[in-house]
């Protein structure tokens, strides 16, 4: 069993541990290396094969102590590279002047490493580091480190990786392939290109029961029955079923299918099958083996692997995104690729990354990094008015506004949403930070309902942001930049006969119940800008508080401007 996995210069990762276990499962977003981590250890893996063929114990060679095993681009197989430094650090295969260490020089070859640490029930820990040495485009040297040449650990050498990337369809048709061959379909990607020959060569093995093994679980999952594959005198594969379980001999009437025919998730689970039982392994790597498959069936299919991956005592490394697997996963069998790679410990942990892998999208993992914290609110007109009367109250929370501002939309009234998402933040930067503006009209909402640790509630006094716009003066000289005086005069008349009651009208930034329980957005500047022939969406009333002069500002405002200062560390 593998425990470890060190890489150094070696592709995403200049220096990276990677802790793992049994049935490890990999999780996190897309483009945080774990893929890249799937594939180091199948990077291994072939140097260790092409290492046990020409220098291993079994051989009579004597060079040992040389430059190493040659693979070439072209044997490369175990990932597809255009050229072979693409396997390196930004592709750079030699030292810079500010990475040199005592004694060396600039320009001397960047050695990649990648070292497997294991455990073994007979034998104990061991560890085995395979060293890349860069020679051209098409060729690499590849060597265990001076130390271990002579001293490779037996488990180590009894290895057997396997390492199948995502599902990517299968053709039409499919001709007999040998093992290096598929092998080099593999490394490009495309392993649905070898499904009818993985399934051709578990039923041609002497012992029948992987066979029967496999068609009783595509039965059990399906209800299909497989038949057996047909090659000899065929120019192809011929892999067929029957949509159904016959239930007398013969096929009961039942259609014959080509497994072309079926859908993706039969593909997926034929393919996950078939490598199971045609290349029996000791570590067994899956990318997204949940791809194509609805929830149930996710849940089904990786109850089946860890299953079948007990009885053969086959270690399973899988990277996915499927928030089922995540939930049926032990905490301390989930590595995490949020933050730095690590194993998770606790449920909450793994609630975490599950509720990330659902919520967040690339732009909020890069501006968790970026902010100090997270601001929610109910709409884009909330965040364009704050960031408006930020600017004219001369605020410092405007800093956060025009510089890196994160903020959440919540869609309308869903506080809810909003702790869930801050909730997953947490899994990529536990000390971040979040203020939830609510509107007036959820203040009987309880704060139990929507508190987290870390994030602060407020409330706007009024029933939403767009209330604050309710100042006589600054509407009146809005509408006067926009039609002239005379529609801001007839304006102001509406206002004052119609809209807004009098003593709203005379002190519009006292406290009125009518402001406290009225949907301005609504019920008044709609009919206020219909009155005055402005043509203005909601999404721009912004425009509106950029008439504001501070003075007809709000208190309410400048406190909330204040809260959201003092969250993101902006206040002196």
């Amino acid at each position: 069993m593998i425990t470890q996995v060190q890489v150094k210069s070696y592709k995403l990762f200049e220096n990276q541990k990677f802790d793992l276990g049994q049935h490890v499962v990999l999780a996190g977003p897309n483009n945080s290396g774990k893929t890249t981590l799937l594939q180091a250890i199948a990077v291994w893996n072939m140097a260790l094969q092409k290492w046990k063929a020409e220098r291993g114990p079994e051989t009579t060679s004597k060079a040992r102590q040389r430059t190493g095993v040659p693979i070439t681009r072209k044997d490369f197989t175990a990932i597809p590279l255009r050229e072979l430094k693409q396997l390196w650090t930004n592709a750079s295969t030699a030292l810079k002047r500010e990475e040199l260490a005592e004694g060396q020089r600039l320009g001397q070859p960047r050695i990649l490493e990648i070292t497997l640490c294991g455990q073994e029930e007979d034998s104990g820990p061991w560890k085995l580091t395979f060293e890349f040495h860069y020679q051209n485009s098409e060729l690499i040297y590849v060597k265990p480190p001076v130390s271990q040449i002579d001293n490779i650990p037996s488990a180590a050498l009894n290895l057997s990786v396997v390492h199948v990337p995502p599902f990517s369809g299968i053709g039409v048709e499919e001709t007999r392939y040998d093992h290096p061959y598929q092998d080099l379909l593999i490394g490009q990607g495309k392993p649905g290109d070898i499904l009818r020959n993985l399934l051709l060569e578990v039923y041609q093995k002497e012992d029948k029961s992987d066979w029967d093994d496999l068609c009783s679980r595509v039965g059990e999952i399906f209800g299909y029955q497989l038949l057996p594959p047909e090659y000899e005198g065929r120019p192809f594969i011929n892999c067929e079923y029957i949509r159904g379980i016959p239930q007398r001999r013969g096929k009961d009437g039942l259609p014959i299918l080509d497994i072309s025919s079926a859908g993706s998730g039969f593909h997926q689970v034929l393919l996950l099958l078939g490598f199971f039982y045609a290349r029996p392994a000791t570590i067994l790597l899956l990318d997204e083996p949940d791809a194509h498959l609805h929830v149930i069936l996710q849940r089904q299919i990786y109850n089946q692997l860890q299953n079948i991956a007990s009885e053969r005592k086959c270690q399973l490394i899988i990277a996915t995104h499927s928030e089922i697997i995540i939930e049926d996963t032990s905490p301390d069998r989930i590595l995490s690729f949020y933050r730095q790679p690590h194993l998770l410990i606790a449920d909450t942990e793994r609630d975490q990354v599950r509720e990330a892998l659902k919520r967040l999208t690339a732009m909020d993992i890069l501006l968790a990094e970026l902010s100090n914290g997270v601001l929610y609110l109910e709409g884009e007109t909330d965040f364009n008015l704050l960031r408006t009367w930020a600017k004219i109250l001369h605020h410092p929370a405007h800093h956060f506004f025009v510089e890196t501002p994160f903020w959440h939309n919540n869609q309308g009234s869903h506080p809810r949403e909003a702790r869930a998402h801050f909730f997953a933040l947490r899994a990529i930067k536990p000390s971040i930070l979040g203020y939830l503006l609510l509107d007036g009209d959820d203040r009987n909402l309880p704060d139990r309902e929507v508190t987290a640790e870390g994030l602060t509630i407020g409330r706007w006094t009024r029933y939403e942001a767009e209330n604050y716009l309710i100042h006589p003066s600054t509407l009146f000289r809005f509408v006067e930049a926009q039609n002239g005086p005379l529609f801001a005069s007839a304006g102001d008349t509406f206002l004052r006969d119609e809209l807004l009651p009098g003593e709203v009208y005379r002190n519009p930034l006292d406290k009125h119940e009518y402001l406290n329980n009225t949907p301005a957005s609504k019920a008044i500047l709609p009919r206020f800008f219909q009155k005055t022939q402005v043509d203005l969406k909601k999404n721009e009333y912004y425009r509106v508080a950029e008439q504001m002069r501070p003075e007809e500002s709000a208190t309410d405002v400048k406190v909330k401007l204040d809260e959201i200062a003092r969250v993101f560390g902006l206040l002196d």
